[in-house]
């Protein structure tokens, strides 16, 4: 699962076409493709090539969605959320003595 940064074209008929790319952190970029909620194409380029892209799609009028995360299928996943922490009660931890400052 990774982030991706998302890009939406909707059709007349309220069909729609994405196109998205995760930089890979060394100077290349995952860039995925194809009907909406179904990226299933995929290559590694460039990551200047990714941006220059990216600006090509939306002077050809797609949308910059945000940050999404994908599957290695191209389908989109909720990011696993780490559990809560529970806050610490330190009055009970270091007790009442009223001579402990910090």
């Amino acid at each position: 699962m990774k982030a991706f940064l998302l890009y939406r074209f909707v059709h007349g008929d309220g069909s729609a076409k994405e196109w998205a790319y995760s930089d890979l952190g060394h100077g290349e970029a995952e860039v995925r493709w194809g009907p909406q909620g179904r990226l299933r194409q995929a290559q590694v380029t460039p990551i200047t090539t990714a941006w220059a892209r990216a600006r090509q799609k939306v002077r050809k009028g797609y949308v910059r969605i945000g940050t999404v995360w994908l599957d290695d299928r191209g389908r989109p996943v909720e990011p696993i959320q780490p559990p809560s922490a529970k806050p610490v009660d330190l009055k009970s931890l270091l007790g009442d003595d009223d001579g402990f400052y910090f």
